[in-house]
């Protein structure tokens, strides 16, 4: 006695043309491969991996507001050492990672490691800002008052500035991704 089976074609729900035997171990609805991602329970859809990792973010307002003056704070007073340092760029090499992992915990110490979407940016811009205000703003500054604008490019162009500020970027960055 032959059985016949009679199986239906299930499509991708994003690839109406894709045919499919996987489904999202969450909301259940048929997905490619394309449209699914491995998790170590399952495979489960971008929708619903976009709304579980936003649970993982419990960052305020507030926590983004701190970041900034802290983040600020602490790269106003590292970028002020590495302006003190001037032209050392071997001492930078050592010194950034240094100053940009201080800065790194201390945003994580007031934010009360909560994590946000966007905490490293904005504390990564903190470094920029202020590494420039201390490399660029007083060069500028004596360059407006002397009229020497050869000397506002000297400090702009010294390669321990770019140095701190690439190197510190990074590990500010690199330990508070979420």
């Amino acid at each position: 006695m032959a059985s016949t089976s009679t199986t239906t074609t299930v499509y991708c729900t994003n690839h109406p043309n894709t045919e499919t035997l996987l489904r999202c171990y969450r909301c259940g609805r048929p997905m490619c491969l394309r449209c699914l991602t491995r998790t170590p329970v399952g495979m489960i859809c971008k929708e619903c991996l976009g709304t579980q990792r936003a649970g993982y973010y419990n960052a305020t307002p507030l926590d983004y507001a701190l970041a900034a003056i802290v983040g600020f704070i602490l790269s106003f007073i590292g970028g002020l050492i590495a302006a003190l340092l001037g032209g050392l760029w071997f001492f930078a090499i050592f010194y950034a990672p240094l100053a940009g992992g201080i800065i790194a915990e201390g945003v994580r110490f007031v934010v009360r490691r909560h994590r946000g979407r966007y905490i490293a940016l904005i504390a990564c811009a903190m470094v920029v800002i202020g590494g420039f205000i201390n490399i660029g703003g007083p060069t500028i500054l004596l360059a407006l008052l002397t009229g020497q604008f050869g000397f506002a490019t000297r400090g702009l162009l010294n390669i321990g500035f770019w140095i701190y500020l690439v190197l510190a970027t990074g590990t500010v960055y690199a330990r508070l991704r979420a």
